[in-house]
C-alpha cells in the first residue's frame, strides 16, 4: 500500500509546519508585543531548537505592562504675598501711572484680602 499525497498533501504539510514553527511570532504579532522583532529573529534564528522555539514561545506569551501616558500636572503659579503686590503698586505709583486715591484703594482691597 502506497501512500502518496501528491503536491497539494505537501503543500498542506508545509503550511502547517510553517504555522506551527512561527507560532511565536504570530503570538507576539497578534498581542503587540513590544519585544516582537525580537521575539521574531529569535524564532526565525533559534526556532529550529526545541530550546529556542520554547523561549521564544514562552517570550511572546508573557505579560505586557500597560504602557500609561505621563501626565503632566501643571505647577501652581507661585501667588505673590500681600506685601509683594502693594510694593508693585507702589512702583506703579512711583511711575506715575496710579494716582494717590487708586493707590490707596487698590492697597486698602489687598489688605482686606
Amino acid at each position: 500500500m502506497q501512500n502518496d499525497t501528491g503536491p497539494l498533501g505537501m503543500l498542506v504539510l508545509l503550511f502547517v509546519v510553517w504555522m506551527i514553527y512561527f507560532m511565536p511570532t504570530l503570538n507576539a504579532y497578534h498581542r503587540k508585543h513590544p519585544n516582537f522583532n525580537s521575539i521574531l529573529l529569535l524564532n526565525l534564528f533559534l526556532g529550529w531548537t526545541l530550546i529556542g522555539w520554547v523561549v521564544s514561545i514562552v517570550w511572546s506569551a508573557s505579560s505586557i505592562a500597560p504602557i500609561e501616558p505621563i501626565r503632566v500636572i501643571p505647577e501652581p503659579e507661585p501667588s505673590e504675598d500681600k506685601y509683594q503686590k502693594i510694593e508693585r503698586l507702589g512702583g506703579l505709583k512711583e511711575k506715575g501711572l496710579l494716582t494717590e486715591a487708586e493707590y490707596e484703594a487698590e492697597k486698602a482691597k489687598i489688605l482686606q484680602s
